[in-house]
């Protein structure tokens, strides 16, 4: 019984933590990033700890989503050897498509 108890609990405060996707994301922070000057260090303490990372090639790469119900932006960044940006993509937030489709 206590083992039963023990596991509505955990599930219970799993099923109320905010998802990374939904956390704040600071879309100011954006424009602050400059290819060849920005780092990694710069961009973890702007932004935290990348929802996805890897490497393209020689590069690091590291993703941020950040979505509400209907939209999503997403940013994604590569890194040199010397761990600053060598590229980068923003995906701001765009209309939910069913306003696309009212405006059309």
């Amino acid at each position: 019984m206590k083992i039963f108890v023990l596991f509505l609990l955990l599930v219970s405060f799993v099923g109320c933590a905010t998802p990374p996707t939904k956390r704040y994301f600071p879309r100011d922070e954006v424009k602050n990033i400059e290819v060849g000057k920005t780092t990694q260090k710069d961009i973890y303490e702007a932004f935290g700890m990348p929802l996805h990372h890897g490497r393209r090639g020689e590069d690091d790469w590291w993703m941020y989503i950040h979505t509400l119900d209907e939209n999503s932006e997403s940013l994604s960044l590569y890194f040199n050897n010397e761990g600053k940006v060598s590229d980068f993509f923003y995906s701001p937030f765009r209309q939910s498509l069913e306003e696309k489709m009212a405006a059309r």
